[in-house]
């Protein structure tokens, strides 16, 4: 080693001693001084690291893990712990040159050998410390590197983090190992795929054994009547009580890691035997005049005995009593939330039961009929009962469950007068600030935020679909501390950095290149950094669940000011003066973007805010600018807002309808990835509506005539499976007793287009099934029969829009002279036409109705054909067969559908001036003969009263032309 000075050859003797060092007492001791002189002096670590300390420390584990088990190696195992601890503590550049060597695998093989609970501990802290500081897959990005995390879930590995947790016992030590190891499953599980293998070890019934263990510890374990009544009552199946010194919160915490956005692994934990011995269900019973006795003394029921239902568990009477109002069944429904990544379960029924004996919710399912279990009312008392970091765990793992559909909606009903007050409580900054002062470290969760910041995450996915909570937590001052908390994440610790003072010229610290991993990564976000950003994310995501329904609360969060802080938290991240002295990191992380979009559609539904607070916020233009990142969900997030800034009455229209933006959203809708593709055509349909014509025209050509052609007229079921329409023009023809898998989602109410801003059903987001279907960058290539399905509705929509407005007719005649008038009309009949597949037999083939969403776009577009010029009034009247097709509905279940066959009639009946009169009556003639007007007799006693007008309006004017 070559040192620039006599004064650094000294304070590095460290290292010399350490490569000189043979036996195992005098490495400890060498060590143990090096733990000492790098505490809390970053130059010091930055030159042992150039100088080759995390090389020899490489060397000294790699020799440890092969040697048989003494005291002397495990303390040289401690303290070789002690210092990567240390190291890795002063931030991702330091854990950097750790990565490129073999000591994780090294720490990982330790953690399956038989040590002693305390040197698990100091593996486990160091592996805390590697964790919490991990650097960026690559520079100059945000995500972390996954390297740990795919070391510790491998088949290889994956057995060390069920060992530490199942073998906590009475020991003190052994208890913070089992602690230490679910704070570090906190910061590294996130994928779906680690989460299966865990589950697939034992981890999920392991947890679900431990929250047993303290609810047997609290006393807490209500009686199972059949138990007591047996003679052979045997309460050894309880689990041991766990140890005064063992801690809750970290169980909770992890369970919630668990369960979030998956039913099935929710209803495999609250199946698990160990929580139904502590959790008996609540069975019926039956009153005491249904029970007769034999001669023999044996009980038996008479024949009259009904099942007494018990509507209350073990634990309500521990709970206030709440006073729960009906909802009125209203037949306009509010517009359905927001898209996000925690309300995905309620909108999808793609998961599969967990065990026979357990009825698994569904969306369909009523949930007054649901089979509740014990730990839901057990967990609200907790939130109850308990305070600070507990409670907000037991809080979180019950929204989980609520979010999931496995609460009763009697139950979910009461939550806000039981939950939401406490929660909208935890929010306030005062609060905030005496808990820290009080409970010191025992107030931050696994993944080292503080747990008051996490309530507002937690209070987004609870009070997202009901607005009586989000009466509540606006009366408890919700939005006044969002607000409060949101602009403090913009004051708190920033991405400023600056570079430690050293006694010696820089040159001096330089790494030698000689030396493995001598060199200390590249500037990247701190922990600090990354936990106010979950913060923000989790006030954005709050704000938006608050007022997606009622315009006050808008114009409430845009009187607080905030506006200016969501246009900063739209700026994509990204790392300036990485040469100079000091660095800055500036930007927000991706799902910080999407929460900051998802606000911003709330607000744009606000007119008055749309025309005043958007304009002045300049919000537009970081919107634009995110269409071109590189994160397929930031691309799609910013496309939605762009559908809402789009819409006729907003003020910033003519920005979206840009050239620029125009040939990017276009572009967009040619990709293969399913979301974005409809997101995009979803913002086109928005922009081309009562547009001019050349913007039309441009939306058409940029898109490609024979592009709109294909995608309409191909069935959705035709389309192989793994295969992308549009890509490539070619076309599918039909699969005779062939349907394409269907994603197993759930079915959904059918997209309506709206006329102003709400939001329709969106596609929910990808799926998460591994790699597979992803392309180079990133994009789900996947597309299941309802993706193509909606995709098309949405492209029909697009041709309605088209054909409205002042020029509709001329779009009319561009379409018909690029596709063709008889093929257009051929195209509308495929459309409305159910879809026969051929079986074995003739008596074993099967026809499926065409899906209501497309008829409605369909008969839309007809309508609006009929509103333009007498010419094509008198085709579409042509079109006998078409017509025919069109009156099938007359009897369709769909209100919408039998008003839009009345208005058919209504636009091909109705007399623009005198010098119509006899082609009219000539159309009325064809109306009669294809059946109409017998048809509309029958609506006029629809009872939709909408349809019922309609119908008269449209008999009146065939009455009227029919006269002789």
């Amino acid at each position: 080693m070559a040192f620039s000075s006599q004064g650094a050859t000294t304070m590095l003797q460290p290292l010399t001693d350490l490569h000189a060092a043979t036996d195992p007492a005098a490495v400890s001791q060498v060590l143990k001084k090096i733990k000492y002189e790098l505490s809390g002096h970053s130059s010091r670590k930055a030159d042992f690291v150039h100088n080759g300390l995390i090389h020899l420390l490489d060397k000294s584990l790699a020799g440890l893990v092969v040697t048989p088990r003494t005291d002397e190696n495990e303390l040289t195992l401690t303290h070789t712990a002690q210092v990567l601890c240390v190291i890795a503590h002063e931030g991702p550049s330091f854990v950097q040159p750790i990565l490129e060597t073999d000591i994780l695998q090294s720490l990982l093989r330790c953690l399956l050998q038989p040590l002693a609970s305390k040197t698990v501990l100091t593996i486990l802290r160091c592996l805390n410390a590697v964790a919490e500081n991990m650097p960026p897959s690559s520079p100059g990005q945000w995500p972390q590197d996954g390297r740990l995390a795919d070391l510790l879930y491998s088949k290889q590995y994956i057995q060390s983090t069920t060992r530490v947790v199942g073998i906590a016992g009475e020991t003190l030590a052994s208890q913070q190992a089992c602690d230490a190891m679910l704070a570090l499953l906190a910061k590294t599980l996130s994928s779906e795929q680690h989460k299966r293998a865990l589950v697939d070890n034992g981890m999920l019934t392991i947890l679900a054994a431990r929250l047993a263990s303290f609810v047997v510890s609290e006393g807490l374990v209500p009686p199972d009547t059949e138990a007591l009544d047996s003679d052979n009552g045997d309460v050894s199946i309880l689990p041991d009580p766990a140890p005064s010194f063992a801690h809750l919160s970290p169980v909770l915490e992890t369970i919630c890691l668990f369960i979030e956005r998956s039913s099935d692994r929710a209803a495999t934990f609250l199946t698990d035997p160990s929580i139904k011995a502590v959790f008996p269900d609540i069975k019926d019973d039956f009153a005491p005049s249904d029970i007769r006795r034999a001669p023999s003394g044996a009980a038996y029921f008479s024949g009259g005995a009904v099942p007494r239902s018990r509507p209350q568990g073990p634990f309500d009477a521990l709970l206030p009593l709440t006073l729960v109002l009906e909802k009125s069944n209203s037949p306009f429904p509010p517009l359905p939330p927001l898209g996000s990544t925690a309300a995905i379960p309620k909108r999808r029924a793609s998961f599969h039961p967990a065990t026979p004996t357990f009825q698994q919710p569904s969306p369909e399912q009523d949930p007054d009929d649901l089979e509740e279990s014990s730990v839901i009312s057990w967990l609200l008392y907790m939130v109850r009962a308990s305070k600070g970091k507990r409670r907000m765990l037991a809080a979180k793992l019950l929204v989980n469950l609520y979010s999931l559909n496995f609460v009763k909606k009697e139950r979910g009903t009461s939550f806000a007068s039981l939950l939401v007050p406490i929660l909208t409580r935890m929010l306030e900054v005062d609060v905030l600030k005496s808990d820290s002062l009080q409970q010191g470290s025992g107030v931050y969760l696994g993944n080292g935020l503080h747990y008051a910041k996490e309530v507002p995450a937690v209070l987004a996915v609870l009070i997202m679909d009901d607005p009586a909570m989000q009466t509540v937590a606006v009366e408890g001052r919700a939005i006044v501390n969002l607000s409060t908390g949101l602009k403090s994440t913009f004051e708190g610790p920033s991405g400023r950095k600056q570079k430690p003072w050293q006694p010696r010229k820089a040159h001096g610290s330089h790494a030698d290149v000689s030396i493995p991993a001598a060199k200390l990564g590249g500037p990247a976000p701190s922990p600090a950094v990354r936990r106010e950003m979950e913060y923000r994310k989790g006030c954005l995501q709050a704000l938006a669940a608050i007022a997606p329904f009622d315009d006050d609360y808008r114009r409430a969060i845009c009187d607080q000011g905030v506006l200016h802080y969501l246009v900063l938290s739209l700026e994509l991240y990204q790392i300036e003066n990485i040469d100079d002295p000091e660095m800055e990191i500036t930007g927000n992380s991706a799902p910080v973007i999407m929460a900051a979009c998802g606000i911003v559609r709330v607000l744009t539904r606000s007119v008055k805010a749309l025309r005043t607070k958007i304009i002045e916020a300049e919000v537009t233009k970081p919107i634009i600018k995110l269409m071109n990142s590189t994160n397929p969900e930031v691309r799609i997030a910013a496309t939605q807002v762009l559908a809402n800034l789009a819409i006729d009455f907003s003020p910033v229209k003519e920005s979206v309808g840009d050239p620029n933006v125009v040939k990017k959203l276009c572009e967009q809708a040619h990709s293969a990835n399913a979301r974005l593709r409809f997101e995009s055509l979803w913002a086109l349909k928005q922009l081309v509506c009562n547009s001019s014509r050349k913007l039309k025209q441009d939306v058409v050509d940029e898109l490609g005539p024979s592009w709109i052609k294909l995608l309409i007229k191909t069935n959705p079921g035709d389309i192989p499976e793994g295969e992308v329409i549009g890509l490539v023009e070619r076309d599918y023809p039909p699969l005779s007793g062939y349907q394409r898998a269907s994603s197993g989602t759930e079915k959904t109410n059918d997209i309506v287009m709206s006329g102003g801003f709400g939001d329709s059903r969106r596609l929910p987001p990808g799926r998460s099934v591994g790699d597979a279907g992803l392309d180079q960058t990133g994009f789900d290539m996947r597309h299941t029969p309802e993706d193509d399905t909606e995709i098309q509705a949405q492209v029909l929509d697009l041709l309605r829009n088209l054909f409205c407005g002042d020029n509709a007719s001329e779009l009319v005649k561009y379409i018909f002279d690029e596709w063709g008038q008889d093929e257009f009309f051929r195209i509308m009949l495929d459309r409305l036409r159910p879809r026969t597949l051929a079986g074995p037999t003739r008596k074993e083939n099967s026809s499926t109705p065409a899906p209501t969403t497309i008829v409605i776009k369909v008969l839309y577009i007809l309508a609006h054909i009929g509103a333009c010029e007498t010419k094509w009034r008198n085709l579409i009247t042509s079109q006998q067969a078409l017509m025919k097709q069109v009156l099938s509905f007359s009897g369709h279940e769909d209100r919408e559908i039998r008003a839009q066959v009345c208005w058919i009639s209504i636009n091909l009946t109705y007399e623009d001036d005198m010098s119509e009169r006899a082609a009219c009556r000539q159309r009325a003639q064809d109306l009669q003969r294809y059946g109409y007007v017998t048809h509309m007799r029958k609506l006029e006693d629809d009872a939709d009263i909408n349809v019922r007008e309609r119908a008269k309006t449209a008999l009146h004017l065939l009455s009227k032309l029919l006269l002789p």
